[in-house]
């Protein structure tokens, strides 16, 4: 999660501090996303944590349909703000362990996560966009 709140802030650095002078979608499906964090590494990146913040899309996704919902949603996002240059989901198995518990489960929890691999897979193509999961 430290790792995926540094990275939605990494995105935004210019281009010549290694970043994609960009913004970030966040997923966050364990509700473990702190915005008191973003502002503290915004703050330390030299960027203006009020703008750093505005920056980040963050969707709190409640089950694996909503999660898988939301991204289907993102192309509209997308197309609407060119300027998005990462998708993270923060953690991409988490409501498919929950929901699809046991062996006789399995089959179907890999099939919807294959789905929606594939789902962020395409987005990442189509729009040239990083993917961290």
């Amino acid at each position: 999660t430290q790792l995926c709140h540094q990275i939605s802030i990494s995105v935004q650095l210019p281009q010549e501090k290694g970043g994609l002078n960009g913004k970030a979608v966040y997923i966050d499906t364990e509700g473990t996303f702190r915005w008191e964090r973003i502002e503290a590494m915004a703050k330390g990146a030299g960027l203006e944590s009020d703008i750093a913040m505005n920056n980040i899309y963050y969707m709190r996704a409640i089950n694996s349909d909503h999660q898988m919902a939301i991204v289907d949603d993102l192309q509209e996002l997308i197309t609407k703000d060119p300027a998005i240059k990462l998708i993270i989901v923060d953690s991409i198995t988490s409501h498919f362990r929950a929901e699809y518990p046991g062996r006789e489960n399995l089959a179907v929890r890999q099939q919807k996560l294959n789905k929606h691999l594939h789902q962020l897979v395409r987005l990442a193509e189509m729009y040239d966009i990083a993917v961290i999961i």
